[in-house]
């Protein structure tokens, strides 16, 4: 069961697609291809039988799989595979591989093509998105199409204008990311609605899309947060999710784990993922659920349950150290006393990283604080954002927060002003401000939820029927 508390908002942390309709037959060495990883290089073809390993979060997962399609222009190997024991097609992108070699074959190096395949060393910090759930909504076509989209114009637009390629995906001038401005409280301002509104537009142009959460938010509800979950795991599936963080506090810290990627702007703060009550801590059986569940949750997405525990709690240890010949950063939750040891957190508060830290002990990607500099971390030659939904998004749905507080105040201090015309215009003034309350409820409920809690509405609702019936009562008494 899902907790039903919140997480600080203080600002001290926080389908399988079907597969090909048609079987692809093993080619020869004539029309093998040499894929450039970002470091080392493999020379295959469709139809390849591979073990390709993958960087996942902090950590790597090597999959089984044959080659399906080889788009190296658009960076993105499609291949077979099995999942959940059924076949599935996904599309991995190419800097996502560390290594990668033809089942059967002696690993190559240099550039010449072998027999059997080359692995790649080194590797680029995204997960491999794979292919989209059924039912994802698109104009275009779904995201679970076939093969993926192949930039190859089809001489078709669809009803906005934009040209189609031969799979029926929007075809994007260059590589580019979509963003969504993600701020304020979550689950008021910041909520999961409109991450999967821009995985879906993401969709339009085919798997494989950068989607970039520029995360600003001190944190909110725990009820919220399992949606983020759900909601951006779904989109892991078809898409790269990135964190760009300015602050992810509480909430939002968990928001930013569950993406594929972490990046902060050089003021950037992330972390404390305290859970409160009012303006209390929450300790005992609630907050031990909590981070069982969200703990289990990041340790599989790749990420030390001991970050996620330091934030949490106050009490526990966080350092890390580095491998001295290859650099390697390696987090532990307890002081080791091995040289160059550097504690992230002591006993007294809970751990909230700063920029400098995230990089250095690997728990960032590295630090941006425009999209000029984050362009290149992300692997593309410049900034350019493919669509600008994601803003529009998000500028839309603030300023409705914004209208809807600025109104419930005005209510507020209309309900409280006397009326001349006595106690049956004082009551209807009363039912057409609560009736105007529930019309904004139901346009954006975050926000009177936050003015009235969970139960509010229902006591309106309540209040609405007594008030009618008072008036009525008046209204026969002076017939």
């Amino acid at each position: 069961m899902r907790l039903l508390a919140s997480l600080a908002v203080v600002a001290s942390l926080a389908g399988s697609a079907p597969a090909f309709a048609k079987a692809w037959a093993p080619q020869n060495a004539a029309s093998q291809q040499q894929v450039k990883l970002q470091k080392g290089t493999w020379w295959g073809a469709v139809g390849d039988r591979v073990e390709i390993t993958v960087k996942d979060m902090l950590a790597s997962k090597v999959i089984a799989a044959t080659v399906q399609k080889i788009d190296t222009e658009k960076g993105v190997l499609t291949v077979e595979m099995e999942a959940d024991g059924k076949k599935t097609v996904r599309p991995i992108l190419l800097n996502s591989i560390l290594a990668m070699k033809t089942v059967g074959g002696a690993p190559a190096s240099g550039g010449a093509p072998a027999s059997g395949g080359a692995p790649a060393s080194g590797g680029a910090p995204a997960a491999a998105p794979t292919a989209a759930p059924t039912g994802s909504a698109s104009p275009a076509k779904s995201a679970t199409a076939a093969g993926g989209a192949t930039g190859k114009p089809s001489g078709k637009v669809d009803a906005q204008g934009f040209q189609l390629d031969e799979q029926g995906y929007r075809i994007a001038p260059k590589k580019g990311v979509f963003r969504l401005p993600w701020k304020g409280g979550v689950g008021q301002t910041a909520r999961a609605a409109e991450i999967e509104k821009l995985a879906l537009e993401a969709d339009k142009w085919g798997p494989g899309q950068i989607i970039v959460l520029e995360i600003d938010s001190p944190g909110g509800l725990v009820t919220e947060i399992f949606k983020i979950v759900d909601t951006i795991a779904k989109t892991r599936e078809r898409h790269r999710v990135v964190a760009w963080v300015r602050e992810a506090i509480s909430a939002a810290a968990v928001t930013s784990m569950q993406c594929d990627e972490i990046y902060f702007r050089r003021e950037g703060a992330l972390g404390a993922a305290m859970m409160i009550r009012g303006r209390d801590s929450v300790y005992g059986e609630p907050l031990d659920r909590f981070r069982d569940e969200l703990g289990a949750i990041i340790e599989k997405n790749g990420r030390p349950r001991a970050v996620f525990e330091a934030m949490v709690l106050s009490k526990p240890v966080l350092t890390y150290t580095k491998d001295p010949v290859t650099g390697k950063p390696t987090f532990h939750d307890h002081r080791t006393g091995l040289p160059g040891e550097v504690v992230l957190s002591d006993e007294k508060d809970n751990l909230t990283f700063n920029a400098d830290n995230a990089l250095d002990s690997g728990f960032s990607k590295g630090t941006a604080n425009s999209g000029e500099e984050l362009a290149p971390l992300l692997g593309l030659k410049e900034w350019y954002e493919v669509s600008d939904y994601g803003v529009k998004v998000a500028t839309a749905f603030q300023k409705l927060f914004e209208e809807c507080e600025k109104d419930f105040q005005l209510q507020q201090q209309r309900l409280n002003i006397p009326r001349a015309g006595g106690a049956a215009e004082q009551i209807a003034s009363q039912i057409q401000i609560l009736e105007k309350l529930l019309q904004w409820n139901k346009r954006c409920p975050p926000c009177i939820e936050g003015q009235i809690g969970e139960r509010g509405v229902e006591q309106i609702e309540k209040q609405l029927k007594e008030l009618r019936k008072q008036l009525s009562d008046i209204r026969k008494a002076g017939s």
